[in-house]
This record gives C-alpha cells, sequence and structure tokens, in this order.
C-alpha cells in the first residue's frame, strides 16, 4: 500500500487546525496553522517506513475530528489514543515517552520526572521534555499536562514552530488548556 497524506482541517476551539491522517491514524497536528509544513514533515518521517497492513480506526475526517474533540472533553484510553495515532518514524525513546503521555488522564498531570521514571529511565526528565517538543501529536498524546516539578515547565506545541494558537503564547494556551481540563495551572 502507497502512503497517502490527506490533511483535513479541524475546527479546534482556537480555530482551524491541520490534521494529517495517513491511512485511519492522525500522523501530525499543526497547533501554528501551516499545513504545508505538516504535510513535508508528516512525508517525511513516514515515508521511509512500512506501510502498515491494517488501517486505523479514524477511516474518515469525521472520525478524526470527533477523536479530536473527544481527546479535549475527556479521558480518552491510552489504547485508543494510541490506536488514533501513527507512531512509525518516531524514535524508541520518543515511542515510549508518548506511550507514557497516553496514561495520563484527563484532568491531572505528571511531572517530567515521573514520565522519565514511567518509561525506566528516571534520570531522563530532560530528554524527556525533548521526547514532548517533537509530539507530532500536540493536544491528543497530552504533552500540555507534563508540568516540572518547580512550576508549569515548558511548552512547544510542534518542534521548531512559532504558532500562536488563538494569538496566545505557547504557555498561556498551556494553560489554558489544563484550565478546560479543571487543572489549576501557575
Amino acid at each position: 500500500m502507497v502512503h497517502k497524506v490527506t490533511l483535513i482541517s479541524w475546527r479546534a476551539p482556537w480555530g482551524a487546525t491541520p490534521v494529517a491522517l495517513v491511512h485511519g491514524r492522525i500522523a501530525g497536528i499543526a497547533l501554528d496553522g501551516n499545513a504545508v509544513v505538516l504535510r513535508a514533515a508528516t512525508e517525511r518521517r513516514i515515508l521511509r517506513c512500512a506501510p502498515l497492513r491494517v488501517a486505523g480506526p479514524l477511516r474518515t475526517a469525521a472520525a478524526a475530528h470527533a477523536m479530536l474533540d473527544a481527546s479535549l472533553q475527556r479521558s480518552l484510553s491510552a489504547r485508543e489514543l494510541l490506536a488514533a495515532c501513527d507512531l512509525r518514524g518516531l524514535t524508541d525513546f520518543d515511542v515510549a515517552v508518548l506511550r507514557a503521555l497516553a496514561r495520563v488522564p484527563h484532568g491531572a498531570t505528571a511531572t517530567y520526572g515521573e514520565i522519565a521514571a514511567a518509561i525506566g529511565s528516571p534520570r531522563a526528565a530532560r530528554a524527556v521534555g525533548g521526547a514532548l517538543g517533537r509530539n507530532p501529536f500536540p493536544v491528543l498524546l497530552p504533552c500540555h499536562r507534563v508540568v516540572s516539578a518547580a512550576g508549569i515547565g515548558g511548552y512547544g506545541g510542534a518542534a521548531g514552530s512559532r504558532w500562536r494558537p488563538g494569538g496566545e503564547a505557547p504557555l498561556d494556551f498551556k494553560r489554558r488548556l489544563l484550565q478546560r481540563e479543571g487543572v489549576s495551572a501557575a
């Protein structure tokens, strides 16, 4: 099967957000709104990988929209979240971090150190931050739920982007996402 990247526009609460789909799975989300960069990054990551044998659960744009909307409103199981994401082309470390991240429930937070410990690398808190900065599925795999032991920590939303959803700075956006989930964010 040939890899085909399909772009859809998700009507997120902060505005239109490009989402890349490949064979029934979300392959990337561009909080910066740049669909061209999203497509290129997705193709660069996915096209070098072996094709998927089984389509993912998101066979229509409507199914992808429903999954994304649900991820902002309630806890989805780690299994549901991970089945919806195309993790191919990511490093083993990044996949381990994203799998641990998927287990952080809606309305809760974890520290970088807790994620590091959960993947068996308790001294790798900074590396966890790097993996979260590369997360191609921001909001769906909720990197905004990871905070520093001393406060809110950072938030990139997508590696190297200069995104400002709704005109907000990244940390303000992280605070707003946490507040939507009922989490007090300093």
